[in-house]
């Protein structure tokens, strides 16, 4: 069933078939989309329009993904514009790269459509919310997080650790910020994942008290690879039994 949206979005992407596909997904749920077939495309599509979101590929002729974002950074209107970085780039640092220079989320291809749909969802969400609370220097130091004692049975006062193929929930008494980038240390749960990655990167979406001093922190999954979200997905399926 097709949901009917009110946002533009520009797709900068040099693959012909990748682009296309991006298009197609994105306008049968509603989203007005254009289109761009590398950097300097996009800018000249910027002069005249101002969309609500970017998705952007980073290896491209003429200008690259990295480049156009630099770019953007000068002036206030295109740096306002919420961006989803799209590569098969996986390497921590050019994930720690693009979130850097301020994208809200990063995509590891092959392109899952379902993925991304939620992932554009979830930015224009975080577009909505308070520019400080999302943005500023501290927003680009990447903090480190352990989630240790991990349970995801239930439990009396429910699970520890709640996971999907989106993002997860656990609970401490020293809550992060939202907005908060953060570097999972979470052997234990990456060993009852089957997870080879040693961290994962996750931006907090929402923190709220829980009683006793406990907080619940929920964070989506940034750069995930398609190896990685796979195993978080046959772990989900299995769960689910």
């Amino acid at each position: 069933m097709s949901t009917q949206h009110s946002a533009t979005i520009l797709t900068v992407e040099d693959s012909n078939a990748i682009r296309r596909l991006i298009a197609y997904n994105l306008e049968r749920v509603g989203y007005t989309v254009l289109q761009a077939e590398n950097g300097k495309e996009a800018v000249r599509t910027l002069q005249s329009a101002v969309p609500d979101l970017i998705i952007l590929d980073v290896r491209m002729p003429e200008m690259n993904g990295f480049q156009l974002l630099e770019l953007m950074r000068r002036y206030p209107k295109a740096a306002a514009i919420p961006v989803i970085m799209l590569s098969a780039l996986s390497q921590p640092e050019n994930i720690d790269r693009a979130l850097a220079l301020g994208v809200v989320d990063y995509l590891v291809k092959p392109l899952d459509p379902t993925v991304l749909i939620a992932k554009v969802q979830e930015a224009l969400a975080i577009a909505n919310e308070p520019r400080e609370s999302w943005d500023g220097p501290n927003r680009r130091q990447f903090k480190r997080v352990a989630i240790r004692d991990v349970s995801l049975e239930p439990q009396p006062g429910g699970r520890t650790v709640d996971i999907s193929e989106g993002g997860l929930a656990w609970r401490t008494k020293s809550p992060p910020e939202e907005g908060d980038v953060l570097l999972l240390e979470a052997h234990e749960l990456f060993e009852e994942l089957e997870v080879a990655d040693d961290n994962l990167r996750v931006r907090v979406i929402h923190v709220g008290s829980v009683g006793l001093g406990y907080h619940r922190v929920g964070a989506a999954f940034i750069g995930l690879s398609a190896g990685t979200r796979d195993s978080i997905r046959r772990f989900v399926e299995r769960s689910a039994e």
